[in-house]
């Protein structure tokens, strides 16, 4: 009348395969959230770096180029001829003519530079999403960029008392859920 133990089978139960990929699932999930996020970072502080470089050689070729003596226009592939533009923002690094790209575009022509009057030039980024289109109206309007004097964001212009803008002012103004969004950032020529 004893009972005799059956051997257990070596290997996993169906149920503890389940669990084990189960928690794997959602650390990969924790996982892939950090990375995006951090690669999102990093593309803000780089398109924050590029734009303070953008701004600080603008105004020290100024001095040396007469393209503004003109009252208005584009002067991006003059200035990028010039370095003005950092290489990493050029399609073919080898060839400064004006066809930029920021962290979020690829396909050129993305980045502008412009003339706005004798004393102001103009940065324009285009083909943003709608994120970094709020992040870097906020970020970059709220003083890190020195002699900056109007945010125009999708055609609608941001100046004097209205700077910094506000996340809430910035998202209503980036409508565009797609990489189709579009800042003008104005400065003064002399920086202040």
């Amino acid at each position: 009348m004893f009972r005799t133990a059956t051997p257990r089978r070596a290997g996993f139960t169906l149920i503890e395969i389940s669990i084990v990929l189960g928690v794997l699932a959602i650390v990969m999930a924790a996982i892939w959230l950090v990375v995006g996020t951090v690669f999102e970072n990093v593309k803000h502080h780089k398109a924050g770096n590029e734009m303070q470089q953008i701004v600080q050689n603008v105004r020290q070729l100024t001095t040396r180029i007469s393209a503004f003596s003109s009252t208005s226009g584009d002067i991006t592939a003059a200035y990028d001829n010039q370095g003005a533009f950092p290489v990493e923002m050029r399609i073919n690094e080898a060839n400064g003519n004006g066809n930029l790209n920021h962290p979020w575009s690829n396909a050129g022509n993305a980045v502008d530079l412009t003339i706005e009057g004798r004393t102001t030039f103009g940065i324009k980024f285009r083909k943003l999403p709608k994120k970094a289109c709020i992040s870097l109206a906020t970020k970059l309007s709220s003083g890190e960029l020195s002699g900056l004097e109007a945010v125009v964001i999708n055609g609608t212009s941001n100046s004097g008392t209205a700077l910094p803008l506000n996340v809430v002012t910035a998202s209503t103004q980036c409508t565009q859920s797609t990489a189709t969004n579009t800042i003008l950032w104005k400065f003064n020529l002399r920086g202040t």
